[in-house]
């Protein structure tokens, strides 16, 4: 069951505008760490639009997922996981908080999109 979702949506449109005004330099938006990068390539998903930035169709989205203290901001920090894997994750660690960042695997572009906590909803886990 999702919770609290937040929407970065008009964050990400007020930075490009920033971008495309001279405001904010692309080498301030182009800055996707490597492993990022990796993650958008190995199990990211595709993304219907094309990169805000470059136009590159290779806009992918990374869903990263923290559980337990790391969640609530302690300890550990989280793991980039496919989101098909999303429903197994809960079922294992229980409560997560999700969260989806777009990367362009062409130019570095990266913003988060979204972020959210998925709760397990009281089933019995075996």
């Amino acid at each position: 069951m999702r919770k609290g979702r937040i929407d970065y949506r008009l964050q990400r449109r007020a930075l490009l505008q920033q971008v495309q005004a001279g405001e904010v330099p692309l080498t301030d938006v182009q800055d996707a760490h490597r492993e990022l990068v990796r993650a958008g390539t190995h199990i990211g998903h595709e993304l219907d639009d094309l990169c805000p930035v470059c136009d590159s169709p290779q806009l992918r989205g990374v869903t990263y997922v923290f559980t337990g203290a790391a969640a609530k901001g302690k300890g550990e920090g989280g793991q980039a996981i496919p989101p098909a894997k999303l429903d197994a994750t809960i079922r294992r660690y229980g409560d997560l908080k999700v969260y989806v960042v777009e990367v362009c695997l062409d130019c570095r572009w990266h913003h988060l999109l979204e972020s959210f906590w998925e709760l397990r909803d009281g089933r019995a886990t075996g």
